[in-house]
């Protein structure tokens, strides 16, 4: 059967797959039946028969089915031809692929447009991993669609993504970073202007542009601007006037623009806040880094191995074993998968 156009499997219409048609002749005995009145206790009831089966004769009865089904499974069968394809359904509204109104659902091919005007909304389901809900005045496509490499394009709108594979199978372009599922639930938000928002529920979410890094665990938010790449990452519950320094310093066009909010989030940062400190290690000027190196450590002191001069001269092993410090998963994670998505670096 066609992947893009099986139509039967999901409600019964459209042309019959022989292979289908048989394995539901194969189950047809195991068909539902009418409930029968359960007690009170829960104990099944179940309704005199004339004559008993004998034990031994379900015993193989049920025998064969299973063989005949497991013969039916490992029959070989044509590989499909689309790797691992989405689906798109329409929930309210007129949602459209590739400007044609969807009507239901269908399949969607990469390189078509899924889009919502403000009055409409759509899922998307990820091949098998996961599923994407799709809000008004939405734009995207899908990019790939394989097993272990499921990547798609947001330009414009909201989609709630909740995804089960393993890390790395789920990848989100944006026109200002890119997002690296590794095995979460976010919602991610781009404006009219490239402007991104991601707000991680469960999981975290690897950014990255050109070199630029953002890990954001949950509970943590976290910016993408165009011509910049990822912002830095703030807890949700932290203070207003830290995340807003936060965007200032992300802004910032001088060094000297970046004093006046770097010593808002030096004395606002709590323990937690250390994602963020570690994180603008980066982002400040040479001249403001050793401040929030110092900072840092007050919160989470350096791991065994670390130095000060060290992180400040960018070590990487020193900064990753900083960051495991902090108690938000190892940096490995990240490294391989970013690895496996930038093949070129």
């Amino acid at each position: 059967m066609d992947p893009m156009d099986d139509e039967y499997l999901w409600d019964r219409t459209g042309p019959v797959d022989a292979d289908v048609a048989r394995l539901e002749g194969l189950l047809a005995p195991l068909a539902s039946r009418p409930a029968v009145a359960l007690p009170r206790l829960g104990v099944p009831r179940l309704p005199a028969s004339p004559s008993p089966v004998p034990w031994r004769t379900w015993l193989a009865a049920a025998a064969l089915v299973l063989v005949s089904l497991g013969v039916s499974l490992l029959a070989p069968v044509a590989p499909p031809t689309s790797g691992d394809p989405w689906r798109v359904a329409r929930v309210e509204g007129t949602p459209t692929i590739a400007a044609a109104p969807l009507a239901r659902h269908s399949a969607v091919r990469p390189g078509r447009w899924i889009e919502t005007d403000a009055g409409s909304t759509a899922v998307m389901f990820v091949g098998t991993i996961g599923r994407l809900e799709v809000a008004p005045s939405s734009r995207l496509r899908v990019v790939t669609a394989g097993p272990g490499d499921h990547r798609a394009e947001l330009v414009r709108g909201t989609i709630e993504a909740q995804i089960w594979a393993p890390p790395g199978q789920f990848v989100i372009e944006t026109p200002s970073a890119t997002a690296v599922d590794l095995g979460c639930a976010y919602t991610l938000t781009i404006d009219e202007h490239g402007v991104g928002l991601i707000t991680v529920q469960g999981g975290w979410v690897g950014f990255e542009h050109q070199g630029r890094e953002a890990f954001i665990p949950a509970g943590a938010t976290g910016r993408t601007w165009p011509g910049r790449g990822p912002g830095t990452p703030t807890y949700t519950d932290a203070s207003a006037a830290l995340r807003e320094a936060v965007d200032a310093i992300d802004l910032a066009p001088s060094e000297e623009a970046q004093a006046a909010p770097l010593a808002v989030i030096l004395r606002d940062a709590r323990p937690q806040d250390a994602l963020t400190l570690w994180h603008l290690i980066d982002r400040v000027s040479p001249r403001h880094a050793a401040a929030v190196v110092d900072r840092l450590h007050v919160l989470v002191p350096m791991p065994e191995g670390v130095t000060r001069d060290g992180v400040l001269a960018g070590n990487r092993a020193m900064r990753d074993a900083w960051w495991t410090a902090l108690g938000l998963g190892s940096a490995d994670w990240w490294r391989t998968w970013r690895q496996r998505w930038n093949p070129g670096e």
